[in-house]
């Protein structure tokens, strides 16, 4: 067994050796001159602080690189993430064991005994060679995948190819399989016993003795495929920084930097307006140098515009092209900006950006920019953190800057700062929807222990105060020591910020912090998912940390301790069964999946739910988040379409929501095909069902 092993440099002669070595250098001293030199492009980006937090980049990179968990979810793409997950493994563990031929070859150097194999050699050799070539084979059928369905690129495949895709995918599978040609090389020249151990590589030798290769010629046949192999290794090394390879570089790095978690926002200063005169991104060198980052991140696939509500539904929005296009305007004007830095001549970084087309109209369109509903679907799916929507909001701000928004979308931006709501209702109004419910508020019950935040939708319409209504009935029925702003509460700003106005969302939240100062709020709920995001995640920002619970997660806790009960049997008339739509910043923003689920069980049984397709944190958008639900779009041009159709084709006769905005939508959407399937929010489904006991006895 201690026989078994193998040469390493076998029919290699010194000069070869050298050269080899000499190219190796070259390659590596290429890649780190072609990173060094993006580096500099990515600075000339706003320097936001952003800095590695080691805990979280392992993690993130565990989760989306070495095991390719994103790359393989997904409800479209999955047999390209299965391939792209094989290609990887497959290049991984060659990669340590080349490594470990390394320690081989230089062990001796620490170890001495020249001549003599250290560790390649006897069961390790056999585990070695077996794992070799089985990975190398993955590799290679994952390479050879790819290969072929860009050969077939013609059949309306979303990833965005370059002219030097295929030659980059070629060369990648050259290398795996001419790995197995050396090996098969090596078995005739050597006469390898056990040959079967490196089975494949056993194959090839076949085949070359077929094609005439014997011990007498193989020498030249093997030196010949040999360089080959090593040339194309260092050519696909030295070439990263400058193909689409590239993202393995910026990919890794952008994971390692710390994560901007999805519905998070960067704040913009006063301070910031005075100094630069402006909001938001107006040219490339107004992104942070975390999304220039990004955008060599980005590798194309598709992922993000496959996901893509608005894409789906015909708008001019397409996340892949925005970002590629920014990425192509970068690298035509990043070079000049950074040559007039170098310079120290402002004048000449204004008639470089002057000469340029311009990010805003040339390269991005503004209705491209409206188009987003900030579902963050784009960036849920992108397997190295790509977040076409922070681009897409920074851009924003500065158009709302510019006053380049009119019609129905900027009124409802002049009515929250007007009336403090985005229909311009009266504030006096506000509390109307309690009307004979004896609902408390913090004057009435100043020792209140949970707030609910009943939001500008439940306050002002007239389908939505149903909802209020409901979760008012359950938390009397539960015993909640609960209160209510009344006519103090004003909108939280959360589309204000998303649609680009940072500082009537600013000036929103500093009233409604003040409020809540004021009255000691520690705990709040809301039956609002874009509520909780900007209470959870956009307050803090400027002093408003509370806890902060959606209220499917606070009735499922009452349920929990009993404090709520439930006859499923009653709850749901017809055939009982149910279909839920995932809000998009409930489920994907927040993570809040389970505690609906669990809801509609309690309420109509576990077997009322039917689940559709794109479900949880793959759920499809509404249309509405973003400030989309302000647009005059018309029915047929609404974003959300293809979704009411997918509920619908559940065939369930109630279809189950927990956000106002999605049961707009949903309504809307769903009563222009069908007066059988009834929308409802949770909360009602669940008062319905503690209801039904009572009309029993009655």
């Amino acid at each position: 067994m201690n026989e078994l092993s193998r040469e390493i440099y076998g029919n290699i002669d010194s000069i070869s050796k050298a050269l080899f070595y000499l190219c190796a250098f070259a390659a590596m001293g290429i890649l780190i001159y072609g990173i060094l030199k993006r580096r500099k492009l990515w600075d000339i980006g706003k320097d936001t602080g952003e800095k590695i937090d080691w805990k979280a980049s392992l993690k993130a990179l565990f989760k989306r690189v070495f095991t390719q968990k994103t790359v393989r979810s997904g409800v479209r793409k999955k047999k390209a993430g299965r391939f792209h997950a094989l290609m990887f493994f497959g290049f991984m563990v060659l990669f340590i064991g080349t490594c470990l031929v390394a320690v081989e070859e230089y062990g001796h150097l620490l170890f001495g005994a020249e001549g003599e194999n250290l560790i390649h050699k006897g069961l390790y050799f056999v585990v070695y060679e077996i794992f070799m070539d089985t990975f190398g084979l993955i590799y290679t059928i994952g390479a050879l995948w790819f290969l072929v369905r860009m050969l077939q690129k013609g059949r309306g495949d979303s990833v965005r190819y370059r002219q030097s895709d295929f030659f980059l995918v070629a060369a990648i599978f050259f290398i795996g399989w001419s790995g197995y040609w050396i090996e098969g090389l090596r078995i005739i020249r050597e006469n390898t016993a056990y040959p079967w151990l490196s089975y494949v590589g056993n194959a090839h030798a076949h085949v070359f003795r077929f094609l005439g290769v014997n011990e007498t010629n193989v020498d030249t046949v093997h030196l010949t495929i040999w360089w080959l192999h090593g040339l194309m290794v260092f050519t696909f090394i030295a070439s990263l920084p400058f193909t689409r390879l590239l993202h393995i570089i910026a990919g890794a790095w952008n994971l390692c930097l710390v994560r901007r978690e999805p519905g998070d926002m960067v704040p913009v200063t006063l301070e910031e307006l005075e100094e630069t005169g402006k909001v938001g991104v107006e040219n490339i060198q107004d992104f942070s140098q975390r999304q220039l980052l990004s955008l060599d991140a980005c590798v194309a696939c598709g992922r993000c515009t496959d996901a893509c509500p608005a894409t789906e539904a015909g708008k001019p929005l397409s996340p892949r092209d925005v970002v590629q296009d920014i990425r192509s305007h970068f690298n035509t004007v990043a070079p000049l900006v950074l040559d007039a830095r170098k310079h120290g001549r402002d004048e000449m970084e204004d008639q470089a950006l002057l000469a340029a087309p311009k990010l805003h109209g040339d390269i991005i369109k503004a209705e491209t920019l409206w188009s987003c509903t900030t579902c963050n679907a784009c960036h849920e799916v992108c397997p190295l953190d790509v977040s076409p929507v922070s681009i897409i909001t920074d851009m924003r701000r500065f158009l709302i800057g510019e006053g380049a928004l009119s019609g129905p979308p900027a009124a409802s931006l002049q009515k929250v700062q007007r009336s403090g709501n985005p229909w311009g209702l009266p504030v006096r109004e506000r509390f109307n929807w309690a009307e004979g419910l004896n609902v408390p508020t913090v004057q009435s019950n100043p020792e209140f222990e949970v707030l609910y935040w009943i939001g500008c939708s439940a306050s002002y319409d007239r389908r939505i105060q149903k909802v209020a209504h409901a979760v008012v009935k359950l938390l009397d029925l539960s015993g909640v020591n609960y209160a209510t702003l009344g006519p103090e509460e004003r909108c939280t700003g959360e589309f204000a910020r998303r649609m680009g106005d940072e500082f009537l969302f600013q000036e929103s939240a500093e009233q409604n912090i003040t409020v809540l100062q004021k009255y000691k709020v520690k705990t709040i709920i809301t039956h609002c998912p874009h509520c909780l995001n900007s209470l959870s995640k956009d307050y803090p920002q400027f002093g408003g940390d509370y806890k902060v619970l959606h209220h499917t997660q606070f009735l499922s806790k009452l349920i929990d301790k009993g404090k709520l009960k439930v006859d499923a049997k009653a709850a749901i008339k017809d055939d009982g069964s149910i279909t839920y739509h995932d809000p998009c910043y409930l489920a994907r923003v927040n993570g809040i999946e389970s505690e609906p689920r669990g809801l509609i069980e309690a309420a109509a049984g576990k077997k009322a739910l039917k689940e559709v397709a794109r479900s949880g944190c793959q759920s499809s958008c509404c249309g509405a988040g973003g400030g989309r639900m302000w647009f005059d779009d018309e029915p047929d041009e609404r974003i959300g379409r293809s979704r009411v159709k997918e509920l619908l084709d559940t065939k369930a006769k109630t279809v189950a929501v927990s956000c106002p905005f999605c049961l707009t939508m949903m309504t809307d959407g769903v009563a222009a095909k069908t007066s059988e399937v009834k929308v409802k929010d949770i909360s009602e489904i669940l008062a319905q069902a503690i209801d039904a006991p009572k009309e029993k006895e009655q």
